[in-house]
C-alpha cells in the first residue's frame, strides 16, 4: 500500500465532503482514506458514514474529543500506507498534488515530507497565494515554514514521535516539523499552489493565536538546546524582521492616505474640544 490519507474531523459537518472529495479526485489514487471523528457534536458522523457507504477507501473512526494531535496520531498508527497525506477537515487539495508530491520524493531519498504552494478562501475568495521557502532545522526554530497539510513518509513521522498531544491549542504541526528536521530528514517544495487554505472563523488558527506567546514558549523549553545552539541566527532573524517592520511603519505614515487620516483626526479632536468648551 502506497498512499493513506489521514483527516481528523471536528464539528465540520459542512466541509467534510469537499475535504473527502477532494482526496477521491486526485489524479492518481489514494489507498485509503482514514477519517478521525474527534466527539463532534454536529452532524459530522453520520456525514461520515453516508459517505463511507460511497466507497470502501473511506474509513470512519470515532473517538470522544481529545484534540486534533491525538486524532491525527490515531488514524496514522491505523494506516497502512507508506506515505501519509495530511488534511484538514475545512481544506481541500488540487487533484494533481498527490501525483506531483510522489514524484517530487523521487528526487531526494532524503525527504520526509513535500509540500506545496497554497491559496487563502477567504469568504469564499481566493486571496494571497504564497510558495514556501526552503527551511532548516534553524529556520523552522524561528518560524515554521511548512504547511500543516502535506504528504510525508511515515517514516520520518514514527521516527519524529508523532504529534504532541499535549498541544490542544495549536502549533502541534510546526512542533513536528521541527522533530522530522532534528531527525534528518529534509522538506520538499512543489513550487506551484495546489493547496487551499480555507480560513473559517473558530477555526484553530483563531485559539492558537491568543496563545502564541505560551505555545511559543511551550516549544522554546522543549528544545531549548536548539534554541541555545542557534541563538545567534534567531536574534539575527529578530533583528531583521524589526527593521521591516520599522521600514513599513514609516512607509506608511508618508503615505497620502496615512496623513489624510491623521488630519481628519485631527479635526475632529478640535470640534470635539469646541463642543466641550461651549458645554462648559
Amino acid at each position: 500500500m502506497l498512499v493513506s490519507a489521514v483527516i481528523p474531523c471536528y464539528n465540520a459537518q459542512s466541509t467534510i465532503v469537499r475535504a473527502v472529495d477532494s482526496l477521491l479526485h486526485q489524479s492518481i489514487a489514494i489507498d485509503e482514506i482514514i477519517v478521525v471523528n474527534d466527539g463532534s457534536e454536529d452532524n459530522s458522523l453520520q456525514v461520515l458514514q453516508n459517505i463511507a457507504k460511497e466507497n470502501e477507501k473511506i474509513k470512519i473512526l470515532n473517538q470522544e474529543n481529545k484534540g486534533v494531535s491525538k486524532a491525527r496520531n490515531v488514524a496514522i498508527n491505523e494506516a497502512r500506507g507508506k506515505f501519509i497525506l495530511t488534511l484538514d477537515a475545512d481544506d481541500y487539495f488540487e487533484p494533481t498534488f498527490l501525483e506531483k508530491a510522489i514524484l517530487k520524493f523521487a528526487e531526494d531519498a532524503n525527504y520526509g515530507a513535500v509540500m506545496c504552494g497554497y491559496v487563502r478562501i477567504i469568504d469564499n475568495k481566493k486571496v494571497l497565494p504564497y510558495i514556501p521557502s526552503e527551511i532548516s532545522l534553524k529556520s523552522c526554530l524561528f518560524n515554521n515554514g511548512a504547511l500543516s497539510c502535506l504528504l510525508f513518509k511515515k517514516k520520518a513521522i514514527i521516527e519524529a514521535g508523532g504529534y504532541d498531544e499535549k498541544m490542544v491549542e495549536g502549533y502541534e504541526d510546526w512542533d513536528l516539523n521541527i522533530r522530522i528536521l532534528k531527525a534528518g530528514f529534509t522538506f520538499g517544495i512543489l513550487r506551484e499552489v495546489l493547496f487551499n487554505y480555507v480560513d473559517t472563523p473558530g477555526s484553530r488558527t483563531y485559539t492558537a493565536t491568543p496563545n502564541d506567546m505560551e505555545l511559543r514558549m511551550y516549544m522554546y523549553y522543549k528544545y531549548k538546546d536548539l534554541y541555545q545552539k542557534n541563538a545567534s541566527y534567531i536574534y539575527q532573524q529578530l533583528i531583521s524582521q524589526n527593521i521591516q517592520l520599522r521600514r513599513r511603519q514609516k512607509k506608511v505614515k508618508q503615505s497620502m492616505s496615512f496623513k489624510l487620516g491623521d488630519k481628519i483626526i485631527d479635526s475632529l479632536r478640535v470640534v470635539k474640544h469646541i463642543l466641550n468648551f461651549k458645554r462648559q
